[in-house]
């Protein structure tokens, strides 16, 4: 007989989860801007939790690098400048050729068909206008090769990288920033990454990440723009 007790299912979502939720997306939106003190007592006060529950909450947003801890200072909304993207994108287009070159010879129906489906979505988010959707649709979509390359730390690694990505990706998008045409430039590294061979598959990589770190360092020193005010649950952020 196992010693193992019998559990109650958990729920799918706690509140902390959804305040952290709430939270990161007003981050990567940049509706809570880069450097902004998260002042405990005002979010709060907004989100009618307590304020252990948003300390909680703040603490996931810490680990997975969307917030950093001053101390003696407060919590404070992580900034993304030119220096920290290029150190990003650089790890990025180690790790990521690495997935592909270790997946290459294993991707299978079941993998060229969710890769297209993500994709399908990463258009539709675009078209719906929805800055939040967009951000996560595009990072789902590139995720796909970290989640199925067989390391188990690529996951991870892709999680830590992404939110760094996704917060310059925000800048760029608030600020109006040129880039190149979106599905086309996705389109084509889609083809590359469901076709016969690696070698364009990895030059490819070489140039979607060039036009992404450029496109998002046009903006990456420019001042972000005030904070705004959220709905359901409406959150106001004020620094200090």
């Amino acid at each position: 007989m196992s010693s193992i007790p019998k559990f109650e299912p958990v729920p799918t979502s706690t509140r902390r989860d959804q305040v952290a939720e709430t939270l990161r997306r007003a981050i990567l939106s940049g509706l809570i801007p880069q450097g902004t003190q998260l002042i405990e007592s005002r979010l709060a006060a907004d989100l009618a939790v307590s304020r252990g529950l948003l300390r909680e909450a703040i603490r996931e947003l810490i680990e997975n690098g969307l917030a950093t801890n001053r101390p003696y200072a407060g919590t404070f909304v992580t900034e993304v400048n030119a220096d920290v993207l290029r150190d990003v994108y650089e790890m990025r287009r180690v790790m990521e050729k690495q997935a592909y070159t270790r997946l290459w010879p294993h991707r299978d129906a079941a993998f060229k068909d969710e890769l297209r489906q993500r994709f399908e979505q990463m258009i539709e988010a675009v078209a719906s206008d929805d800055l939040a959707r967009e951000i996560r649709a595009e990072a789902h979509f590139h995720g796909l090769v970290y989640e199925r390359c067989g390391n188990h730390l690529m996951p991870s690694f892709w999680q830590q990288m992404t939110q760094k990505i996704q917060l310059g990706f925000a800048i760029c998008q608030i600020a109006h920033a040129p880039k190149p045409d979106f599905e086309d430039n996705h389109r084509h590294f889609l083809e590359c990454a469901v076709g016969d061979s690696l070698e364009a598959m990895l030059a490819e990589l070489d140039s979607h990440l060039d036009r992404g770190l450029a496109t998002i360092q046009f903006e990456a020193g420019a001042t972000p723009p005030s904070a705004g005010t959220l709905a359901a649950p409406a959150v106001s952020v004020a620094s200090a």
